[in-house]
Formats: C-alpha cells, structure tokens, sequence
C-alpha cells in the first residue's frame, strides 16, 4: 500500500512537469501494460493508493517543479534525461525476452520519435484553435492532456503549453478556481478512458510493434531535457536519474498482477 501510494507521488509530478510524460513513469515502474488493460476496463480500484499519492504530489509539485525549473533547471533536466533513457530497457524486455524488430514497428517507431522530438518536445507557446481561458479551451485540452500522458515520451502538460493552457491551469489549481478544474477534470475523464481502451487493443494484438513506437516516443522526447550545459554536476544528475530508473523497474517494486486483469 505504501509502496503504491509513494508509485502514485512519482506518477503525479509527471502531471505538473513538462517534458515527462505520466505513460513514461508508470513504464519506469513497470505495470504500464497492466495499467492500460484495468483503466480500459474501468478496473480502478487497485489503483485508489496511486491515485491518492498522484493526487498529493500534484498539488504540491505545481509549487515545486516551479521552483526547481526557476533554480535548477539544468540538473532537474538532467535527472529527467537519465530516468526517460533508461526506461528504454523496460520497454524493450519483455518476460525477459528482447522485442522483435518489425518493418511498422520500425517505421511506427521512427515516426513517432519524429513527431515527438520535432513538435511535442518543441512545444510553440501561444499556439491554439480555441478561445483563451473559455470553458471550450478547458475541456478540450483536459481531454487531449490525458490521451496525451497515457503515452510514454508525450507529456500531458506539454501539450497544454501547445494550446497556450499550461499557465492558466497552474493559476487556476494555486487559487482553487474549482469551475476551471471542474471542467478541464472532466475533459481529462474522457480522454483517458476513451483512449485508454483504444491503446489496451492495440498493445495485445501488436505488442512488439507497440514497444517500438513506445521507444521512438521516449528518445524523441529527450529533446525536451537536454540540459543547456554539461557540468561535472549535470553528469552526475543524470547518472542518479538512471540509477533510480533501474532500483524502480526491478521486479521486487513492480506493482503485482491483480488476479481480476482476466476476468
């Protein structure tokens, strides 16, 4: 319980941070596959603990990140840079087994590292086709926000900044604008699950071709962490980021099957 509850706390900073995806963190921790197929389901209860440790650390992360990306923007990226790299290997062993390279997953996997290195990890601020601030403007980039974190490499957050929504979102959250939330929340519903359903297919027909574009997602988003100058520090930052990637994705800390996933 605990155990999932502390999970929960790293998934919700992925929330507030842009350039981390919440789909990367939970690959970090290994039930990524196990995740999508229960929230396609509509299967939630094994995850009220994360939930709550996600829910927390949102709240206090919105103040945080803000202080670090202010002060320490260089070897926060850093740190992200190695978790998001070596997180490749929970992708590509599978039950111990190295996926299969396939022509599409190739392909796939080239273009999603594309997309995600040239326009989700290169987000133009100020860009949108909805009104600023309008109830439309919420629940829209609620729902593309949490279609978007489901996928490792694709930050949520990242893709508020596209629709010039990031900072409205942060000032509402600080100053308890509930209708705002209430919205965007509700967007964020039907995202999630609509497309949750959608990747849970997608990964049990064509599971080595998925892990590919999942990996081309996460190399295109390191673009995004790149840190501005390279220090004895930012090295040593990194390192501690993969280090920390490798102790979470061991088997001992990864979240148990649920015995209800085939039910």
């Amino acid at each position: 319980m605990l155990l999932q509850f502390l999970q929960g706390m790293a998934i919700g900073i992925a929330f507030v941070l842009p350039g981390l995806s919440a789909g990367t963190v939970i690959l970090i921790l290994g039930f990524y596959k196990q995740f999508i197929d229960d929230l396609s389901r509509l299967r939630l209860r094994p995850y009220l603990p994360h939930l709550c440790g996600a829910a927390l650390s949102a709240l206090v992360g919105v103040k945080i990140i803000g202080y670090l990306l202010e002060n320490y923007n260089d070897l926060l990226s850093a740190f992200l840079l190695g978790m998001v790299v070596a997180s490749i290997r929970v992708i590509i062993i599978h039950n111990g087994k190295i996926v299969k390279p396939t022509f599409w997953g190739i392909i796939l996997g080239a273009a999603a590292f594309l997309i995600t290195w040239f326009i989700f990890s290169n987000p133009t601020p100020g860009w949108t086709a909805l009104p600023a601030g309008s109830p439309h403007h919420f629940f829209i980039g609620g729902a593309l926000a949490a279609a978007t974190m489901i996928l490792p490499g694709i930050s949520g957050s990242s893709t508020l900044v596209m629709m010039n929504l990031y900072d409205d979102m942060i000032f509402a959250v600080n100053h308890w604008e509930w209708l705002k939330i209430t919205i965007f929340s509700a967007g964020a519903l039907i995202g999630i699950f609509v497309f949750a359903r959608l990747l849970s297919a997608l990964y049990h027909r064509y599971h080595d071709t998925v892990s590919l574009v999942l990996v081309g997602l996460l190399l295109g988003a390191t673009r995004s962490l790149l840190p501005s100058t390279l220090s004895a520090a930012v090295i040593i930052s990194t390192l501690i980021g993969a280090a920390i990637v490798l102790v979470l994705s061991s088997p001992g800390l990864r979240l148990p099957k649920q015995k209800t996933s085939s039910g």
